[in-house]
């Protein structure tokens, strides 16, 4: 049978849920940039994750849907990934633009071509090399270096992509039959720890910095940023939910092409609600990683049975 075929009915409700969660995702990054000087990082995932993993009991309970995982371990392992994720991301938000973190993040494609080629064994391709290749170059462009000195917080959505692409790959080769409302409410359960384990660190050690987002503990809130928070952790309950799904619909790399929509969102937020307006050195950088996500992405995926075989 042929591999060009359209794609099937599972995969175009993948990709408008993915399209859909990366719509709120983008939306939720610019939220948390706009009032993030109001909370502290662990204070921010702790409420809006308890928050979300509420709504998603509300949610199964009335709908009767179990929330424990048939394969606990990778569901776990998948969450731990995302963890680390939006800790890396999160950190990054408030010390550079918008559509800087959006970019360096959505290098996440060519990670999973990498991770495909250094765990799986899959053969990279001419493709995917010259992907790799331009998201390098790309990322270089974006991060503009000639006009300001990079900043090192750069770092850190690269490694949240990093984190991302793992997290995709064991979703659609080890978790592709579990329940999408069972992997979110995981990983809300995992955010809850790691946010209330970053404060009692914090608190622990004695190491808090009033004022500081990474290392704040728990700053007043008002009525608005109670507010604010109620609204993200609605929105994570919906793109979890979401990109659970998507990724159990659809091959990885054909649901990461469509995720690159994030990146126009993100560059309309950030024009929008900080009036950053990249230039065009960094719109070519920004352009280059879309392409090259796009390339490596429609590069193909290897067969889930041999991936479940490794």
């Amino acid at each position: 049978m042929s591999s060009n075929k359209a794609p099937n009915s599972g995969q175009l409700a993948g990709i408008a849920l993915i399209t859909f969660a990366v719509l709120l995702l983008s939306l939720s990054d610019a939220l948390v940039k706009l009032t993030g000087a109001h909370y502290s990082l662990g204070q921010l995932i702790l409420m809006r994750s308890l928050g979300a993993g509420l709504l998603l009991c509300l949610w199964a309970w009335a709908r009767g849907r179990r929330l424990g995982a048939d394969r606990p371990l990778w569901v776990t392992l998948r969450s731990l990934c995302l963890v680390a994720m939006w800790f890396f991301y999160y950190a990054a938000l408030p010390e550079i633009p918008l559509a800087l973190a959006a970019a360096c993040f959505y290098t996440a494609p060519l990670w999973m071509a990498l991770i495909s080629r250094v765990v799986l064994g899959e053969p990279l391709g001419l493709r995917r090399l010259v992907a790799v290749i331009a998201g390098a170059v790309g990322v270089f462009l974006a991060v503009n270096p000639a006009a300001a000195m990079p900043s090192p917080y750069v770092v850190l959505p690269l490694l949240a992509a990093f984190c991302y692409a793992l997290s995709a790959i064991i979703t659609w080769s080890r978790c592709r039959d579990e329940r999408p409302v069972a992997m979110a409410f995981n990983l809300n359960v995992a955010l809850v720890c790691a946010g209330g384990g970053l404060l009692a660190a914090l608190s622990l050690m004695d190491a808090g910095i009033e004022g500081s987002f990474i290392f704040g503990v728990w700053p007043q809130l008002g009525v608005a940023d109670r507010a604010v928070l109620g609204l993200l952790a609605a929105f994570l309950m919906i793109i979890t939910v979401s990109v659970a799904g998507a990724y159990r619909m659809a091959p990885a790399p054909v649901i990461g092409l469509f995720d690159n929509a994030y990146l126009v969102f993100a560059a309309i937020w950030g024009v929008a609600f900080f009036g950053q307006v990249p230039s065009p050195v960094e719109l070519t950088g920004m352009g280059l990683i879309l392409a090259a996500a796009t390339v490596a992405a429609r590069a193909g995926t290897p067969a889930p049975s041999r991936i479940a075989a490794k």
